[in-house]
């Protein structure tokens, strides 16, 4: 019996989804910076996009050209629904977890984005590290659509709301995320078949042992 136990802890194990590094897909990248500034105002910079199929965010970020370690400031990062309703939000900082081509991320506990529907990714930009703007080779990764950014004077992650001020090519940006493609959720009559698939193969073990 013990022996059966462990066989079903291990199918459990196998069936389990396990965290992992940083291994998402980010929203939005550029293949160089083109222009980075900060004029000593603190702002709200946001982002706001649509989702075309459902995804999981898993991971937010802000702009650092070269890595969490040249941030000197917290930059605290939200993520919001188009009513203003706060999603998740970290801060980052020289602590940042991971760093990949322009941005460093800290994981978050998951949150699902539905398809059809409009989010805003805002972030601080702190007074003196940069943000970036006017970026070449700029590209939004499906199923993301990049409607343009829009700002707030104040440093804060502040909700600002779904009206663009800035267009895609010429923005000016800071927060980022990462996300997965959101898992099926398995039909109960699936659900079904594993527990008799689990139920048959602990029966057939029960048989061979007592041989």
């Amino acid at each position: 019996m013990k022996k059966i136990s462990i066989v079903l802890l291990a199918l459990a194990g196998a069936l389990a989804i396990t965290p992992a590094a940083f291994a998402d897909t980010t929203a939005w990248e550029f293949t160089s910076t083109g222009s980075t500034l900060n004029n000593g105002n603190g702002y709200s910079l946001g982002d706001v996009f649509t989702v075309n199929t459902t995804i999981n965010v898993d991971f937010l970020g802000y702009f650092a050209n070269d890595g969490a370690g040249s941030l000197t400031e917290n930059h605290p990062v939200a993520l919001y629904n188009a009513a203003g309703d706060l999603l998740a939000s970290t801060t980052i900082n020289s602590s940042a977890g991971y760093f990949t081509d322009h941005f460093v991320y800290n994981p978050i506990s998951t949150i699902t984005l539905f398809a059809g529907q409009t989010y805003v990714i805002d972030g601080a930009s702190g007074f003196s590290d940069l943000y970036a703007w006017n970026d070449p080779g700029f590209t939004v990764y499906a199923p993301i659509t990049l409607l343009g950014d829009n700002w707030t004077e104040g440093n804060g992650d502040y909700f600002t709301g779904t009206s663009v001020i800035g267009d895609v090519s010429d923005g000016y940006w800071g927060p980022n995320f990462g996300f997965s493609a959101a898992a099926a959720t398995p039909e109960p009559s699936s659900l079904m078949l594993l527990g008799t698939g689990l139920v048959g193969l602990a029966g057939m073990l029960r048989r061979k042992l007592k041989a």
